[in-house]
């Protein structure tokens, strides 16, 4: 599971925990969907049929809190800016979450003191309504997400919610939009770039009960009114979704004519359906089904990384893991390379640190990976005084089983030190409860941001009395450090204070990120992917 932030503002952090144990059971349900009917051509220019496991749990794009919840909206909507395209795996594209570039916006300027943005729009560009598409509807779109106080709230103003890092939205002209600042935040234009700040029709908002006070707008959670190269011609929430290129579109075109989508619970269905031609493109399959296929050599497996990442979060203010020593102990009791052959089947990558190593301002040099030293951990251990052995309950997903094989693995390597886990299989909502609510004694979670720096991830758990420090983690110095990196105008700023911010993390052991994820998605020969963290199926075709 990957929640994409810290959920929203101006919250108690039990209704924090509340929303965000909810939408961990909530995203995890999906409906296995029967097998996408036949008919349309599999051409560049036709439809394709792509597989997913976990479906949205809205169409809200200023609603969305989880990477599944933005895996249409970039097809239906669009933004101010867009993030950039660099090569993949395999003869296929990424996109680079750290460069953005002209969108709806075809260019910007920023004020010298770093506070105001104005954005040049595209001009003529309408809705599907016919309605224009111009700075008043971009004002509304930005103004609504930040008033019903959802993730997109969060997300849009980069995790600065008290205050707001938007102050005030300004329609110059129609097509000029002046955003300004509450403090410099090198990071904003990357907020401008996701799903959260997309632009609504707000004809067909204020038609379909309009923008009330910390209150998602139920008719956009399975309706669109939308901006993009797509319109939903069909959704069954759960199971499936058509969306179809929508030939008005003033911007770049979609690559395909339709795209078919389907959420499929059940690995085997989803194996069968890619291995058997029914679908062009399968994302979700677990590890060791994907490397069936990649053996075989009849279809491409491309494997892609972000930040996704599982952690062993140790709660630094419970005992026994008050005691840094110990938690030094456990990294180096972790056989590492077994989960990554045995569990992983290789599609992960090792790192050790706070910041996920494909994210700019990663120090390999004081955070590179950590090796399995038994001899090393039993020391450690042995000199940390705590009593041993001692029993911790470590909670898990029951629907995840790599979080169960896993468990297993730490059941056995742990022992080796005295620290014996009892581990407990518990629902998407006990899970959320426990992770969310602060209480879990020790726990597995694959965690990732919205946003694709270091600035935004760190506040989740290198400011000690943040809402969504799971781990319950103070290292002492780095709150300071991290306001300096997220302030900072240069990348040689940032750097240093996120450099002395990782050496003073892994001098704590504050967790173990296990491993970084690697997504194995598998496609026919020839498919024209572009791999986007937030699944953006706009240029995707069957070549």
């Amino acid at each position: 599971m990957s929640v994409l932030l810290a959920h929203r503002s101006r919250r108690t952090s039990a209704s924090l925990a509340a929303l965000a144990f909810v939408t961990a059971a909530v995203m995890l349900t999906a409906c296995t969907a029967p097998p996408p009917e036949p008919g349309g051509e599999s051409t560049a220019d036709g439809a394709i049929n792509v597989g997913f496991t976990v479906a949205p749990t809205t169409l809200d794009p200023a609603s969305g809190c989880t990477l599944d919840d933005a895996r249409l909206t970039s097809a239906l909507y669009v933004q101010l800016v867009q993030n950039g395209v660099k090569d993949g795996p395999d003869d296929t594209e990424e996109v680079d979450p750290t460069v953005v570039e002209p969108y709806f916006a075809s260019s910007w300027d920023v004020s010298d003191d770093g506070l105001t943005y104005t954005f040049h729009l595209n001009e003529g560009w309408t809705f599907p309504s016919g309605e224009p598409m111009d700075a008043e509807a971009v004002k509304y779109s930005l103004e609504r997400a930040n008033t019903i106080a959802g993730c997109g709230q969060a997300i849009i103003n980069d995790l600065y919610t008290d205050p707001l890092l938007i102050q005030e939205i300004t329609a110059v002209d129609d097509a000029t939009v002046e955003i300004d600042l509450d403090h410099p935040d090198p990071d904003f234009l990357l907020a401008m770039a996701t799903s959260a700040a997309s632009i609504v029709d707000p004809s067909l908002v204020e038609a379909n009960g309009g923008v009330a006070e910390a209150l998602p707008n139920e008719w956009l959670t399975t309706n669109e009114a939308g901006s993009g190269p797509y319109r939903l011609t069909e959704y069954e929430p759960g199971t499936r979704a058509v969306l179809t290129r929508d030939p008005d579109f003033q911007g770049e075109p979609g690559a395909s004519e339709v795209i078919n989508v389907n959420w499929i619970q059940s690995d085997s269905a989803m194996q069968l359906q890619i291995e058997n031609g029914t679908l062009d493109i399968a994302q979700g399959l677990t590890k060791t089904s994907a490397k069936a296929i990649e053996d075989k050599g009849e279809l491409k497996v491309v494997t892609s990384y972000a930040t996704a990442n599982m952690q062993f979060l140790m709660p630094n203010d419970t005992a026994p893991w008050d005691n840094a020593k110990l938690r030094e102990a456990v990294t180096y009791a972790i056989p590492y390379q077994d989960i990554l052959d045995n569990v992983l089947q290789g599609y992960g990558q090792l790192y050790y640190g706070p910041i996920p190593p494909t994210m700019p301002g990663y120090d390999d040099s004081v955070a590179g990976a950590r090796t399995y030293d038994l001899d090393k951990a039993k020391q450690l251990a042995e000199e940390s005084g705590v009593e041993l052995p001692v029993t911790v309950e470590l909670d898990i997903l029951s629907s995840d089983p790599t979080q169960s094989s896993i468990a297993t693995i730490l059941q056995g390597a742990l022992s080796e030190i005295g620290i014996d886990l009892e581990v407990k299989a518990m629902s998407e909502a006990e899970w959320g409860e426990a992770v969310y609510g602060l209480t879990a004694p020790s726990a597995l979670r694959l965690d990732g941001p919205a946003i694709f720096g270091a600035g935004y991830y760190l506040q989740y758990d290198e400011v000690c009395d943040s809402a969504w420090n799971t781990g319950r983690i103070c290292v002492e110095g780095n709150s300071e450090l991290l306001a300096e990196a997220r302030g900072a105008l240069s990348e040689e700023d940032r750097d240093a204070a996120l450099s002395q911010l990782q050496e003073n993390w892994v001098a704590e052991s504050p967790k173990v990120p296990l491993y970084l994820d690697g997504t194995a998605v598998v496609m026919a020969s020839g498919f024209q992917y572009r791999w986007s963290p937030t699944t953006d199926m706009r240029f995707w075709a069957v070549g």
